[in-house]
């Protein structure tokens, strides 16, 4: 295949990816936006919760084996064995995250949460079916799957919740639309590329468990570092406070989807550059990552500065901006985890996960340290506060371990 001809189809694989995912995504912060509408702020807080708190337990299910999968470029594992890891994990995860839900919360909370988590074990079931796809080349397959569940998702939550006035009714429903799409399509779809017959059990597929678990752990602490300023925020200023900041950072997370889908397609060839040897086509990869990075950041800060006010208000009405201070602070939080996905991606794509697993304990170590201070003295803001001082230490933690780990595989290389 020509160099022009796969770089037309590595652009068209990052097109559908990013669209489907958009789609996908865009209606699952829509909902963020109509339980205002339809219900309340309080509402809002509840669904909030719900949704972070699922997305923590998600880690679980997903064990982190998205980017390990696609990078997989020799085949060391086969398709059964992580389709069937992945069944496993789900198991796992529902049943952790029911038993947090009703143990730590009140009951409407833990209903929603536990509603909430069957909505995450539809993605993660199609997360490893996905990753067969995609490493097919059948992003078209991909794409269709994010339009079908977000469409589906974001008219289910809106009639629902019209029509019922709970929330726990209508997340249950949204959550049976995208089982049943997950394994009526999906399922179906990429079985008929290669049959797929599950391997749960098996000292394989334990290996293949234990490979990812530093990633899990990691991928876990970083999204309790996101739960966690919102958990105190909760116990310190209450739930109408988390509501209008979970309302106010919710157009930020396109930011973080962004920086995850759109660069999810290149990480097989950067896997595949240093199977190869060839470092200096990963090394200049990688220098335009940080350029891309620094980029981004420019630009969405200038966007954000300029249109943050009007977007606002458009969402939420006039009365949001009695909280326009929370904005801009939320804006760089999701940079700053936006751009963790991206270097995450590239050291495991190195293999380098001990090292990202040690600096994210101590980062997180420092958030828990910082929390309550953070929000005692800077209010609502305090919880964006404390999560830029984290990330903004580990991001750059993360550069160096990639560049160091870059240098010693060349000198290996060359001896």
């Amino acid at each position: 295949m020509s160099r022009t001809s796969s770089s037309e189809n590595l652009q068209k694989n990052i097109f559908l990816n990013t669209i489907g995912n958009l789609v996908y995504y865009f209606c699952q912060w829509l909902m963020t936006i109509l339980v205002v509408h339809l219900a309340s702020y309080s509402q809002a807080g509840y669904l909030s919760l719900a949704m972070n708190t699922s997305t923590s337990f998600a880690v679980i299910a997903l064990f982190s084996m998205r980017n390990f999968q696609i990078s997989d470029v020799s085949h060391e594992y086969t398709r059964h064995e992580y389709v069937g890891s992945r069944v496993l994990t789900c198991l796992a995860a529902f049943i952790s995250c029911a038993v947090y839900a009703f143990a730590a919360n009140s009951v409407f909370q833990a209903l929603c949460i536990t509603a909430f988590m069957l909505v995450r074990i539809a993605e993660d079931i199609v997360d490893v079916l996905h990753g067969e796809n995609q490493k097919r080349g059948r992003y078209d397959y991909i794409c269709r799957s994010y339009l079908m569940r977000g469409l589906a998702s974001i008219v289910l939550f809106s009639l629902v919740l019209k029509l019922s006035g709970n929330l726990f009714v209508t997340l249950l429903a949204v959550a049976a639309v995208n089982l049943v799409i997950a394994f009526a399509y999906d399922w179906v779809k990429t079985s008929s590329l290669a049959e797929i017959k599950p391997v749960m059990f098996s000292r394989h597929v334990l290996k293949l468990l234990g490979e990812c678990l530093p990633i899990t752990v990691f991928t876990f602490l970083l999204n309790l570092e996101m739960l966690i300023p919102k958990q105190v925020l909760k116990a310190v200023v209450g739930y109408d406070e988390l509501g209008i900041y979970s309302s106010i950072a919710s157009p930020t997370l396109v930011i973080q989807l962004f920086a995850t889908v759109a660069f999810s397609p290149i990480i097989p060839k950067l896997s595949a550059y240093l199977r190869d040897g060839e470092f200096d086509r990963f090394a200049s990869m990688l220098r335009k990552t940080y350029l891309l990075i620094a980029g981004i950041a420019v630009l969405i800060t200038a966007g954000a500065a300029l249109l943050g006010r009007w977007g606002l208000t458009l969402l939420f009405g006039k009365s949001i901006l009695s909280h326009y201070s929370l904005f801009m602070p939320v804006v760089w939080v999701s940079l700053l985890i936006g751009f963790i996905f991206i270097l995450q991606s590239i050291l495991i794509a190195m293999r380098q996960m001990k090292w990202m697993l040690i600096g994210m304990i101590a980062d997180f170590a420092l958030c828990c340290a910082l929390v309550y201070p953070c929000i005692n003295h800077f209010g609502s803001n305090g919880a964006s506060i404390v999560q830029i001082i984290a990330y903004g230490v580990y991001l750059p933690y993360m550069i160096a371990v990639a560049e160091i780990q870059l240098y010693n595989m060349r000198n290996r290389h060359k001896s």
